[in-house]
């Protein structure tokens, strides 16, 4: 089985990958737990060594770190920092050093922001924590409207264009028109000797938008 197969299909393999040795002393997440992504539940020492995690906390590692190291996650709380999280005081009914948002990264990593809460356990620390899901609803929302937005104003620049081309075809129509008509007058010009009957031919050789511009010849009565 491959490497990135083991990480995601059995969290504690994928554990015993990055450490180099099995679990087997009783840890407090229970099997339920173990399968979740949406959920990152973690034991982490207070020196920084990782014990204990379900599958969502070693996707998060896997998002956060190109390279992740169980024996030392200090790095991956980026805020609160690890340091501060063992320097607060336990709260006396929760029994939490943290309750809020946490965001878990490193400068050569992703970002990830989590919202749950890290206990004291025997000594050591216990994170629990979630995805921000409303959030998460929320930037999908935003990120909709913003594709349906540019959307519109896609077609819009499509409709502009084919504007522009038609008065672009107009205004060439126009050009030719003008060329046509000056061509005809400069021939006119030069052949003042030509009776009646040719002029008529010539006014009717034009292009019909320019034929009541050209000259008419004068009939005596």
């Amino acid at each position: 089985m491959a490497a990135h197969e083991i990480r995601i299909a059995d969290p504690r393999a994928m554990f015993d990958t990055f450490s180099g040795s099995t679990l087997t002393s009783p840890l407090p997440i229970p099997d339920l737990f173990r399968g979740l992504e949406a959920i990152a539940i973690a034991l982490i020492t207070r020196e920084g060594k990782l014990k204990d995690a379900n599958r969502g906390f070693l996707l998060v590692m896997t998002r956060c770190s190109p390279v992740p190291e169980p024996n030392d996650v200090r790095g991956l709380f980026a805020n609160p920092r690890f340091q501060d999280i063992i320097a607060r005081t336990q709260d006396p009914f929760e029994g939490t050093l943290y309750r809020g948002l946490l965001s878990l990264g490193s400068p050569s990593g992703k970002a990830v922001s989590l919202h749950g809460s890290i206990y004291a356990h025997n000594g050591d620390l216990l994170m629990v924590a979630e995805h921000d899901i409303v959030r998460l609803e929320t930037l999908r929302t935003t990120l909709l409207e913003l594709q349906d937005d540019l959307a519109e104003k896609q077609r819009h620049i499509i409709h502009l264009e084919h504007r522009a081309a038609r008065l672009q075809e107009l205004a060439d129509a126009a050009m030719r028109d003008r060329d046509t008509l000056l061509d005809a007058l400069a021939h006119r010009g030069s052949g003042k000797g030509t009776d009646h009957k040719t002029t008529i031919k010539d006014r009717h050789q034009l292009p019909l938008p320019l034929r009541s511009f050209a000259p008419r010849p004068r009939f005596s009565i």
